[in-house]
């Protein structure tokens, strides 16, 4: 992850994340060599203000794209805690939202290739804890997707909620074998069944299965949404407030999607601050979902890394009562996972 921290000069520090896009010291860098030097001496609380100039600055012309983007992701969320502490308030209420519960499904970092049985024991773990969603992978193979997820639909019934994320892994002379998956398990969404840019294939999946479908976390601000949205390709939206620009920029993508009735169910990136961040945002949206909980065996960062964070309990989360994202930080943790140079997932 990149860790955000700016520090105003009245003292107040605010925490963000940014995504780490596969090369987080690049990430890092471009936040501390560009953005921070263009934002300083500014209001911290302008943050539409702001927002637009690191827009027009760093993306919409001349600049690094999808890393300006993220890194402008962390930033701003890290101006959102700054206001909320200044002002006394939680970021969800800022934005006019209520405190309530929200539906937590297990995803993240788990419920991989493994054998229907191994998986069936991981599910019924999570299912002891108050999940009724869960969220498999696909994309390792036709033959193989097809035996997991029409097993554990068998295994577990209507019960169970089911969606599956292919990770792009997918093809477009794939369909017939895509449809059959997604129907076997009478899945809730298949999410990002193909790379963002084949949206032929979104199309002729979308005209052959009445299946939802759900993407957008690799889809970078509102603009770059914008198709998905307004020829309702996709029924969940899924956009990242640590990928896609913000609080501020989902609040927008959220926007949009209500104007095509359609829900905004956000992925959620690998830290407390992430899931401050999405809690709040859902907290504020009247077609926000689903929570995208990690329930990955080790992460560090959701663990350890904030005090005070929020849980999901018996399979349902609540935003924190307490200022700006609610979250109180261990510096001491960010000492024992020092950066290393390169590009992730090796």
């Amino acid at each position: 992850m990149v860790l955000v921290k700016i520090v105003t000069d009245e003292g107040t520090v605010g925490w963000g994340e940014a995504h780490h896009a596969q090369a987080p010291s690049t990430i890092a860098a471009f936040v501390n060599d560009a953005l921070g030097p263009s934002l300083i001496g500014q209001d911290p609380h302008a943050i539409e203000v702001l927002w637009d100039r690191v827009y027009k600055r760093f993306i919409s012309t001349h600049g690094p794209g999808a890393a300006a983007v993220i890194g402008l992701s962390g930033v701003d969320l890290a101006l959102w805690d700054i206001k909320g502490k200044e002002l006394g308030q939680p970021v969800w209420r800022l934005l006019g939202g209520q405190k309530r519960r929200i539906p937590a499904y297990a995803g993240g970092i788990s419920l991989g290739f493994q054998p229907v049985d191994e998986l069936a024991r991981e599910i019924e773990a999570l299912m002891e804890q108050g999940y009724r969603m869960v969220k498999l992978r696909v994309g390792d193979s036709i033959e193989r997707d097809l035996m997991r997820v029409d097993g554990i639909r068998r295994r577990f019934g209507p019960e169970l909620a089911l969606a599956a994320d292919a990770g792009t892994r997918f093809h477009s002379r794939d369909l017939a074998g895509i449809v059959e998956i997604c129907e076997a398990g009478r899945l809730t969404w298949l999410e990002e069944p193909f790379p963002p840019d084949n949206l032929p294939g979104y199309r002729r999946l979308q005209e052959v299965m009445a299946i939802p479908l759900a993407a957008g976390e690799n889809h970078f601000t509102r603009h770059e949404l914008r198709t998905l949205i307004s020829e309702s390709i996709v029924q969940y939206v899924q956009a990242d407030c640590c990928k896609a620009g913000g609080i501020s920029e989902l609040m927008k993508i959220g926007a949009l999607a209500s104007t095509w009735h359609l829900a905004v169910a956000p992925h959620t990136s690998a830290s407390v601050l992430s899931t401050a961040a999405s809690l709040a945002v859902l907290s504020a949206l009247p077609n926000g979902t689903w929570y995208e909980a990690d329930v990955s065996r080790v992460n560090a960062f959701r663990d350890e890394l904030g005090v005070g964070a929020p849980q999901v309990v018996d399979g349902y989360i609540e935003a924190s009562d307490r200022p700006g994202l609610g979250v109180e930080i261990d510096e001491s943790v960010i000492d024992r996972y020092p950066v290393i140079l390169g590009a992730s997932y090796q």
